[in-house]
């Protein structure tokens, strides 16, 4: 339910390319993704994408582990924080407990905090339907401990870390080259979705057929732009050809989409990392942010 790292597509693609992760799926669908965690043969989750702009805004969960989901939690408006919390009674009725959202700080994406509050509701379910979220809590311990990690390093990222968690999450931002090929220099923008942290290198991938790559083998000098909850990088600098071959397979098996059209070992994979580069975060409500790598 998470925005940083809830994508739906992302999601289904690293299910798929992963054997023991791939044994859990029940069934994925056009928005969501159901799982059978304690391998039972029913499922025990699903996420799902209700408003379908691709993020998982919905999850369910068996609670009781009677084979329906009982549990819903909820992100309508987007902030990546559940603003209600549902408990469906006997499978069929729902009664909202609680409400977050709009209200609540930015600092409660975090999984963490926010499973913490989600617990405040224990003393009105017990009383109210026997039941207890502790099993919740465990579930998300077990289950997500790598999410919650990987929310951690992106919220507390600095530096080139925290230039390639936002254009990882960002998914598509745009690339711009200057074409000389008419004898005038023409500015030239195109959407990019390959991003790679490889050995302290930040990588974009193309490939050498394309006029970009030509472009950029005539002026190295390029920038890129990206945008997502109301802040914006620009990031500035020179784009390095690099022909090591471990650093093409690594970009191949983030973006495993991407192995369709490439290869490692073929003549057109093409990986460049940026040199003597500046980002700059900016936004309408705080000073912009400078990072020079």
């Amino acid at each position: 339910m998470n925005r940083i790292s809830g994508n739906l597509r992302k999601a289904k693609l690293r299910l798929m390319k992963d054997p023991e992760l791939r044994k859990l799926l029940v069934r994925s669908g056009w928005d969501e993704i159901v799982l059978d965690l304690d391998g039972d043969g029913s499922a025990d989750v699903c996420f799902s994408d209700e408003s379908g702009d691709g993020n998982i805004d919905t999850i369910a969960i068996d609670l009781t582990g009677d084979g329906e989901f009982n549990l819903y939690l909820h992100d309508a408006d987007g902030n990546g924080i559940p603003d209600t919390v549902l408990w469906a009674d006997d499978g069929s009725e729902e009664l909202e407990l609680l409400a977050f959202g709009s209200g609540v700080e930015r600092e409660l994406i975090d999984i963490g905090t926010r499973i913490r509050r989600i617990l405040i509701a224990e003393e009105f379910l017990n009383e109210e339907f026997n039941i207890s979220l502790t099993d919740l809590s465990a579930y998300m311990k077990e289950h997500l401990a790598e999410l919650i990690d990987e929310v951690n390093r992106m919220v507390n990222a600095e530096g080139i870390d925290k230039v390639y968690y936002f254009l990882d999450n960002v998914g598509t931002y745009y690339l711009s080259t200057v074409d000389t090929t008419g004898g005038t220099p023409v500015p030239r923008v195109r959407p990019f979705g390959t991003i790679l942290l490889y050995d302290g290198k930040l990588y974009i991938q193309t490939g050498k057929v394309k006029d970009v790559s030509k472009q950029i083998a005539a002026n190295p000098q390029a920038e890129l732009c990206a945008f997502q909850d109301g802040v914006w990088l620009r990031l500035a600098g020179e784009l390095v050809n690099d022909d090591n071959i471990e650093v093409k397979r690594a970009m191949l098996e983030k973006m495993p989409e991407l192995k369709a059209m490439y290869s490692a070992e073929d003549d057109n994979t093409q990986v460049l990392y940026f040199k003597n580069a500046t980002a700059t975060f900016s936004s309408f409500t705080s000073e912009p942010e400078v990072i020079k790598f």
